[in-house]
């Protein structure tokens, strides 16, 4: 049977998702928390993470029925850490919204975030299923989870370091993005009772395929700049990106003083002309291709991680690696 688009099969799935976020975190549920959570949940998040765990649950030979709620939990994850993450780092729109701190306030932001972490953690245990697959689902959930906020530290405090170099960026996204990336297609496997080098060869993808998901990301805030109806808001905000560690390598002293203190400037203070600069100085040191080679080498790493699986199972997973290799927004 011919394979459908992966764009098409990732929508079907996606789909499947909505009815089961709605049932774990109701619109109609504790005042002051459901209104916002369901303000940031319906501002067009394509739902990819969840589609991924339930495609990779059914190309291993499971019930992806049984991995909706697991799926549910890896996009309430997702959307907490977007909350969070806006705090963080002061982004006032995403997905072309005001973003929750800003259309809620401050306090309320960090109190959705959190309300949305708890009906993470209860779609992971209303999971149907036997109680032991769901304590091994909780245990990569935590993991995943502890992992990630690692990385999202190492990101904060990177922020107008002198120092950092492209070796530290690719161990940041490693932690950031890696398992966090795959951790919907790790809990299909478990969910499909996959054997345990099939759970390691998926992680193992993770760690080439979350730091290239995340040199893509530094360069679309160059491009279409991902929703935030600005071109360079990583720049403005000072981060630490595959860009700033190569340019810090590449560029003159003077150069390099000037970036640090452009990086270094609160976001407010930070002007267009001092984001222009910026992206100047990245193409004049070649920072840009030096990202794209190495997002090319990344994407290459992680198709060979799929060798490891049965011949029969690649396709899909190599047709996911490509579909994450070609993002464009």
């Amino acid at each position: 049977m011919a394979l459908l688009p992966i764009e098409i099969e990732i929508l079907r799935h996606a789909k499947r998702v909505d009815a089961v976020l709605e049932e774990l975190a109701p619109r109609d549920g504790p005042p002051f928390l459901a209104e916002p959570a369901w303000y940031h949940l319906d501002t067009g998040g394509k739902r990819i993470r969840p589609a991924l765990c339930l495609l990779a649950c059914e190309a291993l030979g499971g019930d992806s029925e049984k991995a909706l709620h697991f799926a549910a939990a890896v996009e309430l994850l997702h959307n907490m850490l977007l909350v969070h993450d806006d705090i963080e780092d002061g982004d006032a729109v995403r997905r072309n919204k005001p973003t929750v701190w800003r259309a809620y306030g401050l306090a309320n932001a960090i109190n959705v975030g959190d309300y949305i972490f708890a009906c993470a953690f209860r779609a992971v245990m209303a999971s149907p299923l036997p109680e032991g697959v769901r304590m091994r689902l909780l245990d990569v959930f935590l993991a995943t989870c502890e992992r990630t906020i690692e990385g999202q530290a190492l990101d904060i405090n990177a922020r107008g370091n002198a120092r950092f170099t492209v070796e530290d960026y690719l161990r940041m996204a490693e932690r950031k993005t890696g398992r966090y990336l795959v951790l919907g297609m790790v809990g299909g496997a478990i969910i499909a009772d996959a054997p345990e080098v099939t759970l390691q060869c998926l992680q193992n993808l993770g760690d080439s395929l979350g730091p290239a998901f995340q040199v893509r990301d530094d360069l679309i805030d160059l491009t279409t700049g991902k929703g935030r109806g600005v071109r360079g808001s990583d720049i403005a905000e000072g981060k630490a990106s595959i860009l700033y560690a190569h340019a810090l390598a590449q560029s003159s002293p003077a150069e390099s003083e000037r970036l640090l203190e452009i990086m270094k400037k609160p976001r407010e203070e930070t002007t267009e002309a001092d984001v222009a600069w910026v992206l100047g100085l990245y193409e004049r040191c070649g920072s840009i291709r030096f990202a794209e080679e190495a997002a090319e080498k990344l994407i290459g790493d992680a198709q060979r991680a799929l060798d490891y699986l049965p011949a029969e199972q690649q396709p899909i997973f190599r047709r996911i690696v490509s579909y994450i290799a070609e993002r464009t927004s």
